[in-house]
């Protein structure tokens, strides 16, 4: 039985699917999820879910974004859909998030009809059974517990050893392992998995380019945030099956730091690949 006060895979299920109010506008709800503004990830999958429903029979491969505003997590988002190409095999949509008349994000998506093609990936690297690990969401509560921060329930868990969990503030190389998977079983519609993985897939890259610092979350003089955001999607996939993310970052300079995760799932097949920059600046002083 899932633990309802550590999960809330449903209430993100319905959050990513959006009220159309016109043609090819629509309007998504926003929650709080413990950070000030409306959470990347949120926005992330509700664009996609934008875009889809304009491409009936078409699968996303790639979409890039930009985060340009802050959003406030206290009102809801409007999307809009610009059909930009629809060609024989390929669709580009570009789509814009507002609130209260200001463009907080873009994003533009392709899809693709299925077909097959040569093959290659990047090899799997080693790994740990997740049915090894212990749950970080369970861990990342009693952390909580008489804390500052409160916690709150999250749609996915994490399995990560030691060094991988975002909270331990360790300091080594930059790069981790993490092992996620669904509580719940999901619907079998793809969008359903889709939006969710654009979801999950802003959670804790970033995290990847401090680990060489020894920055944990909850630093006070970190600032952190998402700028911008790339998926290519290889292979069809289910967020209610284990899929491990392998992080690195190549690069952190200027108050930016650069992430990449490769995205298998246990037979060893690449799925995705997810490309991330993101803000990471230290203050002298509390932010």
């Amino acid at each position: 039985m899932v633990d309802d006060t550590l999960f809330n895979t449903q209430e993100i299920l319905d959050l990513l699917t959006l009220e159309q109010t016109g043609d090819d506008r629509f309007r998504g709800q926003s929650h709080f999820m413990g950070s000030p503004n409306v959470f990347g990830g949120q926005v992330l999958g509700q664009s996609l879910y934008a875009a889809a429903v304009t491409v009936p029979g078409r699968r996303v491969h790639s979409l890039h974004s930009m985060f340009l505003l802050a959003g406030n997590h206290q009102l809801p988002i409007d999307y809009e859909v610009e059909r930009v190409r629809d060609g024989g095999s390929f669709s580009t949509r570009r789509v814009v998030a507002y609130q209260e008349g200001r463009r907080i994000f873009v994003m533009s998506a392709s899809f693709q009809q299925v077909e097959q093609g040569l093959e290659h990936q990047r090899a799997m690297p080693a790994n740990p059974d997740p049915e090894s690990l212990p749950s970080s969401i369970a861990a990342w509560k009693k952390i909580s517990e008489g804390g500052k921060r409160p916690f709150r329930p999250v749609p996915v868990d994490f399995r990560a050893d030691h060094a991988g969990d975002i909270y331990s503030g360790h300091k080594g190389q930059p790069g981790k392992l993490v092992w996620t998977r669904s509580p719940l079983a999901l619907p079998h519609d793809t969008l359903a998995h889709e939006t969710m993985f654009a979801y999950v897939s802003d959670y804790g890259l970033l995290w990847t380019s401090l680990q060489p610092h020894g920055i944990r979350m909850g630093d006070p003089r970190l600032q952190i945030a998402s700028l911008d955001h790339t998926v290519w999607f290889h292979r069809p996939f289910r967020m209610d099956e284990w899929l491990l993310f392998a992080m690195e970052s190549p690069n952190a300079s200027g108050g930016r730091g650069l992430c990449f995760a490769y995205v298998y799932n246990q037979k060893g097949e690449l799925v995705a690949t997810v490309a991330q920059e993101g803000l990471i600046r230290i203050r002298e002083k509390k932010a």
